[in-house]
């Protein structure tokens, strides 16, 4: 990855200072809060912000929550309640309840594999069966392989990406990098917040056509870290949206053994 460097920073920590200054002369106590690492670095690169994607991504080795989602599509608008349990950026159930709490499937995406459960009818599906059963069920298709880490906050295929442009926008709130995919080619348009480097917008284009885009909203602290409680992945020429509404998420107590385990009674689709 390359470092460009993004903007020089050095009037924050004189801006600390005097704020601090002014509150003493005042006669103001202030609260002491932590100040972002980067404030104190006279410069800021695109190689130091993604890193610190790379060092958050790795702090959150797994996560529970339930959810409020909703599919909002051309053919179908609908919204469920879910339960999401992720390991990593490798596997994840997804839980889905009806109305009245009746389990309505279970699709798990483990070992690079994806399968759906039908509690109604104790069968599994796989390959192309669950893309078919997806659509109907939800009104889009979710590729697990790519998104995936969008859900636990996290930027699909940070490792393969390079930096071709970097720069502020015109109020100084977010540094905005132009990437893109060293095996796919197209481009990445990532938004990091300038006081928290959180990643807030991502959309990804090839060929000329956007292929989807994504907002993490709503940060909230959870075990210590910033978790965006709100995430929408968009599917533009599709006119499809996830919206993803966490409750209550936990994050690094732990998941079952056999979290992504099919159930002993289930019979697989042939």
């Amino acid at each position: 990855m390359n470092s460009y460097l993004l903007t020089r920073v050095t009037s924050y920590p004189y801006f600390f200072r005097l704020l601090l200054f002014v509150l003493l002369s005042s006669g103001c106590q202030p609260r002491v809060e932590p100040v972002a690492p980067h404030f104190l670095k006279d410069s800021v690169t695109t190689g130091y912000v993604l890193k610190r994607q790379v060092d958050r991504a790795e702090k959150i080795k797994n996560l529970k929550s339930f959810t409020r989602t909703s599919f909002l599509g051309p053919k179908l608008k609908q919204s469920f309640r879910q339960s999401l349990l992720v390991q990593g950026n490798e596997s994840i159930r997804v839980d889905t309840y009806g109305l009245f709490g009746q389990a309505l499937g279970v699709f798990i995406h483990h070992e690079s594999r994806t399968v759906f459960f039908d509690p109604a009818k104790g069968r599994v599906y796989s390959g192309a069966e669950v893309e078919s059963l997806m659509e109907r069920m939800l009104g889009t298709q979710v590729d697990f392989h790519e998104h995936l880490r969008i859900f636990v906050g996290h930027i699909p295929r940070l490792e393969l990406l390079e930096v071709l442009d970097s720069r502020l926008n015109s109020d100084r709130t977010r540094y905005i990098l132009q990437l893109t995919d060293l095996q796919r080619g197209g481009s990445v348009t990532l938004q990091f917040s300038a006081l928290t480097l959180l990643p807030l917008e991502m959309t990804r284009e090839l060929g000329g056509r956007s292929v989807y885009s994504v907002l993490w909203q709503e940060y909230a602290k959870v075990e210590g870290y910033d978790f965006p409680h709100l995430i929408t992945l968009s599917f533009p020429e599709k006119q499809e949206t996830i919206r993803v509404k966490y409750k209550n998420p936990v994050i690094n107590q732990g998941l079952p053994a056999d979290t992504f385990q099919l159930p002993l009674t289930a019979q697989e689709s042939r």
